[in-house]
């Protein structure tokens, strides 16, 4: 049950309010195939065991230790930048944030994608409303550093603040620190969910969550 508290919604960016996870599978496949002749199944099942860290934290996983690694993290930040803003908001998205701005909310996006590359992006496609837009840098990533930086900046306990992802290591993160989640079906099914978080809340559509918050 969601609790009555909440006044921070978190969401995710890619594959959540983003369109962006199947183009981000197929380039990074493409990748370990190339670089460490993974077959197209390995590699979608290293890449899918990893999404929702930074890319070059999925690497240290998938590959530990590979000289190749900081050639392949490049690349494939490289085929982000250049085609990221193709990549469509899922058509709801817009408006369920506005809709909550609209009852009081506080809202953020958290992403493990450099931030200076979600910043841009969101402006450009309209996200005038949201609070805070929360990337990754050095010494700051989604989970934790998102989680104490609101908690900080609004004066806000663990159970006022609700985080949407699509990803299990989106839910790992939520549950590790204490964070109510909503898990986002798409790569990832409902049992999956449920082994990290027992009776996790779910939806298939951002509008869901109008009827569930």
């Amino acid at each position: 049950m969601i609790s009555e508290q909440i006044r921070y919604i978190l969401l995710d960016f890619d594959g959540t309010v983003i369109d962006s996870m199947p183009f981000l599978e197929k380039n990074a496949v493409s990748l370990l195939v190339r670089f460490y002749s993974f077959s197209q199944n390995e590699a979608k099942e290293k890449y899918r065991n990893t999404t929702g860290l930074p890319f070059i934290k999925q690497m240290e996983i998938i590959a530990p230790n590979n000289q190749q690694n900081e050639q392949v993290v490049n690349e494939f930040e490289r085929m982000k930048l250049d085609l990221i803003y193709e990549q469509e908001p899922f058509k709801d998205a817009l408006e369920v944030i506005r809709e909550f701005k609209n009852q009081g909310y506080l809202i953020g996006i958290s992403s493990g994608t450099i931030e200076s590359i979600i910043i841009d992006y969101l402006r450009k496609k309209d996200f005038t409303s949201v609070d805070d837009i929360l990337g990754f840098r050095e010494g700051f990533e989604k989970g934790k550093d998102h989680f104490d930086f609101i908690k900080d900046k609004y004066s806000l306990m663990n159970s006022q603040i609700i985080f949407i992802g699509d990803s299990l290591h989106d839910a790992k993160r939520a549950r590790d620190n204490n964070i109510q989640f909503i898990g986002r079906i798409g790569m990832f099914r409902s049992n999956e969910f449920q082994s990290i978080i027992p009776k996790c809340q779910l939806i298939n559509e951002l509008s869901e969550l109008i009827t569930v918050i």
